[in-house]
């Protein structure tokens, strides 16, 4: 551990190098679209809004954002072959390789936050986005049965896919989806550039440069939309060739930086500061609108098995939940029921917690913030030893930081803010 770290990005495969003869199944185009579903989707129709609050200054902190997380994804895959002996099972296993029991407790509670927010969440963003396109069609079905029907519809891919190896189908669908409604984003920026008329009435198509007051919020609300952190551990284990992992991940998140550009630009551009969240609530409803609220609702629905499973497949290995220790028609039967149980309580939680989108945006805003920047950094250093990292790294070890807490302390007073209004 003597030598300077200075030059990873380039001899990061020697320290892979140790798990060749554990090589996963997935290739890396399966691993690119597993990235890209995870990370892009919802973010996309908010970023004209972010803009709003920024200004057009809002571009480069999104390039920004898009470098520090391909930055923090490299680091927590390098923790894992910290030893260049074994490699750690997980995102949790490196905490405790840094800090012992407590950091493997703090990591486990704060990516199962994320992981229980992400399924209320989602199953509440199809219901929602079900009922209005069926409300627009003339039919008015209570937004609770929706949940449960959303609920029931996010359970089957959850029940067929055991794993993150046969997943990527999904993942391949999710990316094509989010690219559609990209293209619709942008279209229909396009030609109301010069028709700034919309639902809500006339918009106010004043642009500006930079809106010092909204830079941190904008900060904590675009970085938030580059996480993956928790998903990345599963990815690299399936790859086959896992010497690829930063060249994938590079790719995967430079082409969401693309599709939030896209999005944010058009958006920001055709209704400046009266672009809503989500920009949706711009546009009139036809044909064209219409195909891309259907679009997101199937990403979000090919998105919540990658990340459920991932859920799942930490509490399976907690309660033992495997083919080698109870055989597979057992492990097959609680598995089966694990997943129903815990699809019962994303929806319940979805139907009867007021405010939960405000309440799980604190708790993203909490959590996820130092899941996606912090933890990485500060594990990367503890295990390497910050004096045998190079100046380069030490350097951009302390702007992460300094991202992370920023986002955790904007991101959450702008949620309790939200709640208190809400409740």
């Amino acid at each position: 551990m003597s030598k300077k770290l200075s030059n990873e990005f380039t001899n990061s495969s020697e320290i892979v190098e140790v798990a060749s003869t554990e090589e996963g199944q997935s290739s890396n185009f399966a691993a690119f679209f597993n990235i890209v579903c995870v990370i892009a989707g919802t973010g996309v129709l908010q970023m004209g809004f972010s803009f709003t609050q920024s200004g057009w200054f809002g571009t480069i902190i999104t390039v920004f954002c898009c470098l520090l997380c391909i930055y923090t994804g490299h680091l927590i895959i390098l923790c894992l072959y910290h030893d260049k002996k074994t490699r750690l099972s997980g995102y949790s296993a490196v905490g405790e390789a840094a800090f012992g029991k407590p950091g493997y407790y703090v990591v486990q509670c704060f990516v199962m936050w994320f992981y229980f927010g992400v399924g209320c969440i989602f199953i509440m963003l199809i219901a929602t986005n079900l009922k209005e396109l069926v409300d627009y069609a003339g039919t008015d079905i209570n937004l609770k049965v929706w949940t449960i029907i959303s609920a029931a519809v996010v359970c089957v891919p959850f029940l067929i896919f055991k794993n993150m190896k046969e997943v990527h189908l999904l993942a391949v669908f999710g990316v094509i989806t989010t690219l559609f409604t990209v293209i619709v984003i942008t279209i229909v920026g396009i030609s109301n550039r010069n028709d700034h008329a919309g639902p809500l009435g006339p918009a106010n198509t004043e642009h500006k440069f930079i809106i010092g007051s909204g830079l941190p919020i904008t900060l904590a609300s675009i970085s938030l939309s580059f996480g993956g952190s928790p998903v990345f551990p599963s990815v690299e284990l399936n790859m086959r060739n896992r010497k690829a992992w930063t060249p994938v991940l590079s790719a995967a998140m430079f082409t969401t930086l693309v599709m939030y550009m896209a999005a944010g630009v058009f958006s920001y551009l055709a209704y400046g500061q009266s672009t809503q969240s989500p920009v949706f609530n711009n546009f009139y409803m036809n044909g064209l609108t219409i195909a891309a609220r259907v679009a997101i609702t199937l990403h979000i629905l090919f998105t919540a098995p990658i990340l459920l499973i991932n859920f799942s497949l930490d509490i399976e290995n907690y309660l033992k939940i495997d083919p080698n220790y109870m055989g597979k028609a057992k492990e097959f039967i609680f598995r089966t029921l694990l997943r129903i149980a815990l699809i019962v309580v994303f929806c319940l939680v979805a139907m009867f917690v007021p405010a939960i989108g405000d309440f799980m945006s604190l708790i993203g805003a909490l959590m996820n913030t130092q899941i996606i920047f912090v933890f990485p950094v500060a594990f990367f250093l503890k295990l390497f030893g910050w004096r045998n990292v190079g100046w380069m790294h030490l350097v951009l070890c302390a702007i992460t930081m300094i991202v992370g807490w920023i986002s955790c302390i904007i991101g959450t007073i702008d949620a309790v803010r939200s709640l208190v209004r809400d409740l």
